[in-house]
């Protein structure tokens, strides 16, 4: 029994020492990709990087050793500082000393092979080796080896980066073609949408930046609370696509950096940054120090073919931004010193002001509404009790013919129809709407009967849906105040008689005034919700949902309130 008591005790021993002996774990892939994606072809004649990781743990002083490369015959180091190099039979070998940080360390590199035309076709290896005092380990990566294209480009032909300012006079011209890498920008456009579509909001080259001095006040309005500036500054401005010509098939890592120069001295500007990073707000939590705060740098890939469009967000500093003309100097860096710099004209531009011109107008009309409180009370005791009820009824009928539907269906509406399912649910809104609206008038042609209505609708449909938000409570107010004032300049309160020829005159006017109030509330929900409607999408949906349906209710309500006056005159 005690022989396999200490049987046991050693063996746990033995298993506890090696748990904790010092080692070591080496990782190494080629041709690697920053995208992660893995391939086992490299092109005869292209640059390919090889990562290698050790990772050393348990060891309790610093440890050397030394990483070894060997190459196929015809392959060869891009960059050879540090690396000791050594010939033989068909074989190339770099060797490089290195050192293991006690109790735990991590070294990892990123180096670049270049295959010439010397390298054999078909199946070849790479193998990665490490000698040291806590042990030896390699491993061996296979590839194919295939016939590169012949170059496509001349040196000549590449475009030439755009020098300006003072520093560019007496500078030489440097040919292209004596870098290390034959890879250049070909083209930027500027700017496109987030799924590399040509951005229809702006003209070429312009970035459109909103106006963030209201950014609290938009978040109140909405009830989003206090102003995420992280969120601010963490979505991009626009995006751009930078197109890469890569004759060779390169597989490169490459550092990009886009920012902003003045267009007569060439010297940088503020105005782009890095995602979460601004010279006012870099504390708090919120983003601290992200990146540049002068420019826009991000970390792309070649992928190893001859031509590439790599797509990137451009971020602002909204508080030091300046609109204006810009250049904006686009430069590509490879991590041996290798680098392609572009210039291309660029506009910032702010938001337009028309949106911030309605908000304006609505609060307007609803200070309007706050000082003629007093008169709509005296106009409900001037109808009396009749013509509230009146009043009431022809709201419920809005709230639950209009209001209701609205809401039940019209999501399911643009889920369908998409941004053109306001053409459908209008004609509820403009048509029946203004049925009802006219019908009443013909009804009480007084000031105030439309004030009345639409309140009461606003009251039904905030208790019963939870609508009572300052921004229907805006657009409720838009809609009273320029109805009333369509109403009464046209002169309906002060004819005698109502006639056809008049009520087509009045149905037009009702239709204008509905698509004026269409664009402020468009305008409205453009500002506080950071939508965009293009100019041609407003434009017809006040024609259509504005002007068309809204003169159709008017007329169709001109007939139907002449028969409700005669029955009420029964």
């Amino acid at each position: 029994m005690k022989r396999i008591f200490w049987l046991l005790t050693f063996l746990l021993a033995l298993t506890a020492r090696s748990s904790f002996a010092a080692d070591f774990n080496l990782e190494a892939v080629y041709p690697y990709s920053l995208d992660k994606k893995l391939s086992d072809t490299v092109v005869r004649g292209s640059v390919q990087p090889l990562y290698f990781s050790l990772e050393s743990f348990n060891n309790s002083q610093e440890e050397s050793g030394e990483i070894i490369l060997q190459l196929p015959g015809g392959m060869t180091l891009v960059n050879d500082d540090g690396w000791l190099q050594e010939e033989r039979e068909e074989q190339t070998v770099y060797r490089r000393q290195l050192k293991f940080a006690p109790h735990y360390g991590e070294i990892f590199d990123l180096v670049y092979l270049r295959s010439s035309d010397a390298l054999s076709l078909g199946k070849q290896k790479v193998l990665v080796k490490v000698n040291s005092s806590l042990g030896e380990k390699s491993r061996e990566i296979a590839f194919v080896s295939t016939p590169g294209a012949k170059q496509e480009v001349q040196a000549s032909a590449e475009p030439q980066p755009k020098e300006s300012g003072p520093k560019a006079k007496g500078k030489k011209s440097r040919r292209r073609g004596d870098k290390r890498f034959n890879w250049y920008i070909q083209s930027v456009t500027i700017p496109v949408d987030s799924q590399g579509v040509k951005d229809s909001r702006s003209k070429e080259n312009a970035i459109i930046i909103r106006d963030t001095s209201l950014e609290g006040f938009r978040n109140r309005m909405t009830g989003e609370g206090a102003t995420n500036w992280g969120a601010v500054f963490n979505r991009p401005a626009t995006h751009m696509l930078l197109e890469m010509r890569n004759p060779q098939q390169d597989t490169l890592i490459l550092k990009f950096r886009a920012e902003l120069t003045d267009k007569q001295t060439g010297e940088p500007r503020v105005g782009l940054c890095s995602s979460g990073s601004s010279n006012g707000e870099t504390e708090g939590g919120w983003s601290g120090q992200v990146g540049d705060n002068t420019a826009t740098t991000a970390m792309i890939s070649l992928e190893g073919k001859t031509s590439q469009t790599i797509l990137l967000p451009l971020y602002v500093d909204y508080f030091q931004v300046v609109p204006g003309a810009y250049n904006m100097r686009v430069t590509v860096e490879g991590n041996n010193g290798a680098k392609k710099v572009v210039e291309v004209p660029v506009t910032i531009e702010h938001t337009r002001s028309l949106a911030i011109m309605a908000v304006a107008f609505a609060f307007l009309c609803f200070g309007l509404i706050c000082v003629g409180l007093k008169f709509l009370k005296d106009r409900i005791v001037d109808i009396g009790a009749k013509g509230a009820i009146t009043v009431a009824l022809f709201a419920a009928v809005a709230f639950g013919s209009i209001v209701v539907p609205m809401n039940l269906l019209g999501d399911i509406a643009h889920v369908i129809l998409g941004p053109f399912s306001g053409f459908i649910t209008g004609i509820l809104n403009g048509i029946f709407m203004y049925l009802l609206v006219v019908s009443l008038l013909i009804l009480y042609r007084k000031p105030g009967i439309v004030a009345l209505m639409y309140i009461l609708k606003w009251f039904l449909g905030g208790i019963m849906f939870g609508r009572f938000t300052p921004i229907s409570l805006l657009s409720y107010s838009v809609y009273i105040v320029v109805l009333e004032a369509a109403i009464y300049f046209s002169g309906f309160y002060r004819k005698e008689k109502l006639t056809d020829r008049y009520m087509v005159f009045a149905a037009i006017i009702f239709g204008v005034a509905d698509a004026f109030i269409t664009m402020i509330n468009l305008e409205q929900m453009i500002f506080f919700y950071r939508l965009y409607y293009a100019d041609w999408y407003i434009g017809l949906y006040m024609l259509i949902n504005g002007l068309l349906y809204s003169s159709i209710g008017a007329w169709l309500g001109y007939k139907a309130g002449v028969k409700l006056s005669q029955v009420l005159g029964e």
